[in-house]
């Protein structure tokens, strides 16, 4: 009984000992895995208790022709492989185009140079590119010459580029670069980021960009309009745009919603302590349901309310375009001053809209920012690039899946001090051979189960 004790006393009550009547909970051995279970889940929400994802260094294999150093690119994933393109190192820019394969861990150079090719975008950093079926689009950015506002295509099956040309009179957004940019059924949707006008420097317009029929259209935003800003992050679950950090002249934590459909924003606020960020990098956390269907959009199911929003005019009667988001993980990121990093990984639950910061472990990548991340599957993130006073082309990775019950309760068992070795724990185990002359003891059954 002392043993099953350990099991469901919670660490929140490690200081004083169980009372006696936990053990009279236990008396009846026919119904003691169903109390055990009853005592043991709840435990298992306290993140302290669970063993940390941990970080790995990932060295590309030998043969390929991975990127430089580099900061301020854009990464995308498509079929199993990773694009970088463009990006910055000191003052210099790039238009070259790399794929990384998960499986393989190879690198290769798709384009040295795709400034030279037909209809190929310029050199450039501060860009942002998304994925959209089978082509990634680019825009914006900042190159030698200013800032643009062009858009480009790559078609991912052929690799070559397509220049969209604003028709004249048509209307488009001022150039502009360290915006953001991400995708809403078949619209990129691009906020803020900085101009050349040093009188009016931070932008806080929002724009869609259709990418079947090559128009712009600007959202008129409503309510509580973020601030402008550059180097902020966003990523979207379903018709709403969720909005964190960036600079305008001082780093941020703040974070905003905007219902896309209408242009309603709200700021959420939140209990965690999350220090303000600019040029961290944001990734969507999809459902695995989700994955696993083929039909992504223009889904006419109900939209869920949102835990926080008390004002029933920001929730639709059904959402346009629903994605799977569930979370937004981000790492990295300057705050403070440029040379003041964070290292910290947190979480924001797009239904609870709370953040959470999730402990890991491990060889860790270095403090940074203008890196990127990306989701290799369903739950191992992958971080590539950046730069401090360095600049980095270095690899990390981060399995943030969730350790089965087993793993949960044997790392809980080894962090309390108690030894979990077959000398032991033999009379728990039905199947295990006892000492020399020792009387083979009846193990609890429902103890087996849950650590067998």
């Amino acid at each position: 009984k002392a043993t099953v004790s350990v099991l469901y006393w919670s660490p929140r009550q490690m200081q004083t000992p169980p009372s006696s009547s936990c053990s009279s909970d236990l008396s009846s051995e026919s119904d003691t895995p169903k109390k055990l279970s009853s005592l043991i889940l709840p435990t298992l929400k306290v993140n302290a208790c669970q063993p940390p994802p941990v970080w790995e260094k990932v060295e590309a294999a030998s043969g390929g022709e991975g990127p430089g150093p580099r900061t301020k690119f854009s990464s995308v994933v498509y079929e199993g492989k990773m694009l970088v393109f463009g990006g910055g190192y000191v003052v210099t820019f790039h238009s070259d185009l790399y794929e990384y394969t998960f499986e393989t861990r190879q690198w290769r150079c798709v384009q040295a140079d795709a400034s030279i090719l037909p209809n190929g975008p310029c050199k450039r950093r501060s860009h942002k590119a998304v994925l959209w079926k089978k082509e990634m689009v680019v825009f914006g950015g900042r190159t030698q010459y200013g800032r643009k506002n062009d858009v480009h295509l790559l078609n991912l099956e052929t690799y070559g580029w397509t220049k969209r040309v604003a028709r004249e009179g048509a209307a488009a957004p001022v150039e502009r670069a360290a915006h953001t940019a991400c995708l809403w059924g078949d619209e990129m949707v691009v906020f803020g980021g900085d101009k050349a006008d040093e009188s009016q420097m931070f932008l806080s317009d929002l724009w869609c960009y259709h990418c079947e029929r090559d128009e712009w259209r600007e959202v008129e935003g409503k309510g509580a309009v973020p601030s402008g800003r550059l180097g902020h992050s966003c990523g979207v679950r379903d018709d709403t745009m969720y909005l964190f950090g960036g600079f305008n002249g001082h780093a941020l934590n703040d974070m905003y919603a905007c219902h896309l459909p209408t242009g309603n924003w709200r700021r959420i606020m939140y209990d965690c302590t999350v220090r303000p960020a600019s040029f961290i990098a944001m990734v969507e956390e999809k459902d695995p349901a989700h994955l696993l269907q083929a039909a992504t959009t223009s889904s006419k199911t109900p939209c869920p309310p949102s835990a926080s929003t008390t004002s029933t005019s920001l929730q639709p009667a059904a959402t346009l375009h629903k994605n799977g988001t569930k979370a937004l993980l981000l790492w990295g990121g300057a705050y403070t001053d440029i040379y003041a990093f964070s290292d910290t990984l947190y979480r924001f639950n797009c239904e609870t809209e709370e953040f959470e910061i999730i402990k890991t472990g491990g060889e860790k990548p270095c403090k940074r920012l203008g890196h990127t991340m990306v989701l290799e599957n369903e739950s191992k993130l992958l971080l590539f690039g950046g730069s401090d006073r360095s600049y980095f082309n270095d690899i990390f990775n981060i399995d943030l899946k969730r350790p089965s019950l087993k793993e949960h309760l044997r790392h809980w068992i080894l962090s309390l001090g108690v030894p979990y070795k077959p000398a032991v724990w033999y009379k728990h185990d039905p199947y295990a051979s006892p000492p020399n002359g020792a009387a083979k003891k009846k193990a609890p059954p429902f103890l087996f189960k849950f650590l067998s």
